[in-house]
């Protein structure tokens, strides 16, 4: 009896192994914006992502922007771990993120990472450009912690789920009365521009809130001077505050902290900054409670 003919499968079209993604070169990560990052000024690499690459890091780190600028931050590794350091915080506040934000990383090789920024409302932000597309962070010896120095926080290792695609996290940034809330300011539609941040801790201490970068190129450049309204009717005068001779205001500073006092605003709520009167630059703060959601 003749044998049976083998049948032979083949591949038509594709090359799988060609596109099969390298665990060498080119990695993924995703990272959510805690209070601690906020508050230590830099950001743990995941545990899975050191082990696979952080004997391969070098010292000082290149971050790229979709817009092209490009920016050295150093690394900081003490008990198998590695931080974004020194230069961090000129990243962090270049492009206003802030408490909530989350960062997806793509890892090229040879220290490089290509980094997409999305914002409070899962979105991608409009990275601020301005000519310059080399842009050094404060890489100073003072800013190289020791590991007797270190004090770790813990973080929150997250894995990205795509969902409608929008990046999402399994475990939620806020607090329940805090998502809630930001939940219930998401579908406030103001009549006029408006921005909303999430309050984070250091914006109570230090005096300072940040400005969404869209919102104050467009309605607040030039500008030194600016009122918040509560819903009560009341203003407190403010000023903007603004970095590196731009034209558009960073933050509003001086009077911003009377303001939260007076109004109780504490860690976590929301707000809505809504641009009532262009002329005067008032801006009506509507306040989402995180205890009142809770």
């Amino acid at each position: 009896m003749a044998p049976k003919a083998r049948t032979r499968r083949s591949r038509v079209g594709t090359n799988w192994d060609h596109h099969r993604p390298s665990r060498c070169i080119h990695s993924h990560f995703f990272k959510i914006i805690l209070p601690s990052t906020m508050q230590d000024m830099k950001l743990r690499l995941p545990e899975k992502f050191v082990r696979e690459h952080g004997d391969k890091l070098s010292g000082v780190a290149t971050l790229a922007v979709p817009n092209g600028c490009t920016w050295q931050v150093r690394l900081e590794k003490a008990n198998n771990n590695i931080w974004f350091h020194g230069g961090w915080r000129d990243f962090v506040e270049y492009h206003s993120i802030n408490y909530g934000y989350f960062l997806v990383f793509k890892y090229k090789g040879n220290s490089k990472f290509n980094v997409l920024v999305f914002d409070m409302t899962t979105s991608e932000i409009k990275y601020p450009y301005n000519g310059d597309k080399k842009r050094q962070g404060s890489l100073n010896e003072n800013e190289m912690s020791t590991p007797q120095e270190l004090c770790v926080k813990e973080e929150v290792d997250t894995e990205l789920i795509v969902i409608e695609n929008l990046p999402m996290s399994r475990r939620s940034v806020l607090s329940g009365g805090g998502e809630r809330a930001l939940q219930a300011a998401r579908m406030f539609k103001p009549k006029n521009p408006s921005f909303i941040r999430v309050i984070p801790a250091y914006s109570l201490k230090r005096n300072f809130v940040y400005v969404c970068p869209e919102f104050a190129k467009k309605y607040a450049c030039g500008e030194k001077n600016v009122k918040l309204q509560a819903s009560s009717g009341k203003w407190w005068p403010c000023q903007f505050c603004f970095k590196n001779d731009t034209t558009s205001p960073k933050t509003i500073g001086k009077g911003w902290k009377p303001f939260a006092r007076d109004n109780g605003i504490k860690e976590g709520d929301v707000c809505v900054f809504e641009l009532i009167n262009r002329m005067d630059v008032v801006l009506k703060v509507s306040i989402y409670r995180v205890a009142e959601y809770a």
